[in-house]
Order: C-alpha cells, then structure tokens, then sequence
C-alpha cells in the first residue's frame, strides 16, 4: 500500500487499512495507492496508480472511499 504521506484524508484511512490488515480484515486491495479526492492531481495520481498495476483508493475529505481499479491493477 502506498498514499500520498501526512495528515491528509487518504493518510489516515491508509493507516487504518495497515491495521485492518494486520488483522487480516482490511477491505481493499492489497496492491492500493491512497489518493485525496478533490486535489488538482488526482486524476494524474489515479493514472500513476493504474502504470504501476495498483488499484486506486480515492478518499473524500469526510473519509469515505472508492476503490477504482483498472484492467491491468492486482486485486
């Protein structure tokens, strides 16, 4: 799992996907990247996702998430 570092929306439920994963409960894909929502750079950052096979977690500022994958992204 990857995000974009610090404080943001997609940093703190990545976070909580660490331990839900750690306990074996985590609801997305292994293979993620981290993404706020609603920033000049999240379609470029979705596409970085897809290039490297990740799936794309996007995050909103009130925490809820989408988990958009593409053709070639690991499940």
């Amino acid at each position: 799992m990857t995000a974009i570092s610090g404080e943001t929306p997609a940093g703190i439920v990545m976070n909580e996907a660490i331990e839900l994963a750690i306990a074996e409960k985590s609801p997305y894909p292994e293979a993620s990247m981290f993404i706020d929502a609603d920033t000049p750079y999240t379609e470029r950052d979705i596409a970085h996702a897809f290039a490297k096979g990740l799936a794309a977690v996007v995050v909103s500022a009130d925490g809820s998430t989408r988990i958009i994958r593409s053709e070639t992204a690991a499940s």
